[in-house]
């Protein structure tokens, strides 16, 4: 049916391109969600973790999972196993053999690779939702079972900006006004300021990003925690001319 559907837009697009010289346009049917978390604790008994984002003055539901220890929490050889957590996709009812299987598997907590000193981590999300106006992204803690679809707790959020991660600003802006007043023979303003000042990066054109911060952030902003980063691009473009 979808693939249908999907002819039947081209062919009107078509048609249109012989009566008009404008563009036909058919894009976002459904968005990948890549993120990256520098922590977060393994999934308590009884507990997981659900991704939700922001659209149209509502909350839609994207995602369950959990996250494990790949040792201690999945058992998987220590002799050959990596060290590091795993995050799994979460159904009601599934047991812990079958939340660990490699099927499930959404990625990784970020982790320092001590043999080749390289970050590895990252989530990857694919969603139907069309996420091309949604305003922001957050991960809440819930109980297994529970029939609710409210959010429960609320644990971290990223605001989202078309190109550029608007918390980006805001730390650049923080860290600029430090440096204004921090000596410049202290060491904090080695670690901090000159080259090694945030900048605010190149819009990313067509991407959605955001800085995923803990919840509940403070009243001053300069303080908030950044746990990570997070870009939602479309799942299937058939953008054509």
């Amino acid at each position: 049916m979808g693939s249908l559907r999907t002819t039947a837009a081209r062919l009107a697009c078509a048609a249109g391109l012989t009566l008009a010289a404008s563009g036909c346009v058919d894009v976002y049917r459904g968005a990948i969600v890549q993120f990256n978390l520098s922590q977060l604790s393994d999934s308590a008994e009884g507990q997981h973790y659900q991704l939700f984002a922001v659209l149209s003055g509502g909350v839609v539901p994207l995602a369950q999972f959990k996250v494990f220890d790949r040792v201690a929490g999945c058992g998987a050889d220590p002799a050959t196993t990596p060290p590091g957590q795993v995050v799994q996709r979460y159904d009601e009812g599934a047991d812990r053999a079958t939340l660990c299987a490699g099927a499930r598997t959404l990625g990784a907590i970020d982790r320092i690779d001590l043999g080749s000193a390289s970050l590895i981590g990252g989530v990857r999300v694919d969603t139907p939702v069309d996420l091309s106006g949604a305003e922001r992204l957050f991960i809440t803690l819930e109980a297994d079972g529970d029939a609710d679809p409210r959010p429960g707790q609320v644990i971290m959020g990223a605001d989202l900006g078309a190109g550029v991660a608007p918390y980006d600003a805001v730390e650049a802006a923080c860290v600029a006004d430090f440096c204004a007043s921090a000596d410049p023979a202290g060491p904090a303003y080695a670690a901090r300021c000159g080259d090694n000042a945030p900048q605010v990066p190149r819009a990313r054109r067509g991407v959605l990003v955001g800085a995923f911060l803990s919840e509940p952030t403070p009243d001053d902003p300069c303080f908030a925690a950044r746990q990570g980063d997070v870009a939602v691009v479309p799942a299937d473009d058939d953008t054509f001319l």
